[in-house]
């Protein structure tokens, strides 16, 4: 299967209105299958509702994806997330930004992160859940790395080969240390070779100024929408809805120091109880705690009601205690 990369450039233009398109794809004189702003080519359409907020659009870019949106190729709305601290810091216990974002887009999401996790608990959250059913999945493991290339490949390999042709997104990391260049080489080789498989490049958006904390590995608050960001639009509209934040078994963060995770009031998110109609196509251990910062409001284009603050309780974490790198838990 080859793969088209999409632009998602941010568009700060379109972060107050509902980006709606016309049944016959776009305006007549755009002959290139591309949505100027948007990128939208039939295949690997971007149809997502989730822009960056004007304030955060200026600063940050989200790169190519390659390979097909979530939404263009799955077969139904459930939506499985797997990953360690730098997802579970967007989960529903912090800042509920994933579902802030995913919800009105249709997405019934599952988001089973924990900090400190290795790559092996990717078999773990499947061995639970994968019967369940679920029409795409995310992956995001690789800041906690023990140094064997070969260790990581064959357990994303095991990881892939039990989700079969299930569409299926796969988040890099931060390369805050050289091993982790080993990590996103083998991430990137997977894409290649899985034909439902997208890659998520968190390295390069992360580069953007003020997405990391001082660690170089967790985001900021604005690092935690643009990452929410990046994912809705990489899943883009779902195949149907409505969309739901669902219950979730792993949630354990105390692998890493309880700083290192959001603050309760650090961000304010659009309600997750309604979704849009998509019948229409539509337009590792640190001791560096994560730098805090005001409020930041996620901006989602649907045409529900105005969206109320959810102030989620405080996460609950034991002590960690520091593990040496290359092999430490990073997040």
């Amino acid at each position: 299967m080859t793969k088209r990369p999409v632009m998602l450039a941010a568009v700060a233009a379109l972060a107050a209105v509902a980006l709606v398109l016309p049944s016959c794809g776009g305006d007549s004189g755009n002959t290139s299958g591309t949505l100027d702003g948007v990128g939208r080519i039939p295949g690997n359409d971007f149809v997502g509702v989730a822009t960056l907020p004007p304030d955060i659009a200026s600063d940050v870019s989200i790169p190519e994806i390659d390979g097909a949106v979530l939404g263009a190729v799955a077969k139904g709305n459930r939506f499985l997330m797997i990953g360690d601290s730098i997802l579970s810091s967007i989960a529903k216990r912090y800042g509920n930004e994933a579902c802030g974002l995913l919800v009105p887009q249709g997405w019934n999401v599952a988001l089973e992160a924990e900090a400190g996790q290795f790559v092996e608990f990717g078999l773990d959250v499947l061995e639970k859940r994968w019967n369940e059913g679920w029409d795409a999945v995310l992956i995001e493991l690789g800041t906690n790395y023990a140094g064997s290339k070969d260790r990581y490949r064959e357990t994303m390999e095991k990881i892939l080969d039990r989700i079969g042709d299930t569409p299926v997104v796969l988040a890099n990391t931060t390369v805050f240390r050289a091993p982790q260049k080993e990590v996103n080489a083998v991430i990137d080789d997977l894409v290649e070779r899985y034909p439902n498989a997208t890659l998520l490049d968190w390295a390069a958006i992360s580069k953007s100024p003020g997405v990391l904390s001082g660690d170089r590995i967790h985001p900021t608050p604005k690092g935690r929408v643009v990452l929410a960001t990046a994912i809705a639009r990489a899943a883009g509209v779902a195949p149907s809805s409505p969309g739901d934040c669902m219950k979730v078994y792993f949630q354990d963060d105390s692998r890493v120091l309880p700083d290192v995770m959001p603050g309760k009031d650090d961000t304010t998110v659009p309600p997750t109880s309604e979704s849009i109609d998509t019948t229409a196509v539509v337009a590792e251990t640190s001791t560096i705690p994560a730098t805090t910062g005001a409020p930041t409001t996620i901006v989602a284009q649907t045409t529900i009601a105005p969206p109320t603050t959810i102030a989620p309780p405080p996460p609950s974490a034991a002590p960690a205690t520091t593990v040496v790198a290359p092999s430490s838990s990073a997040g």
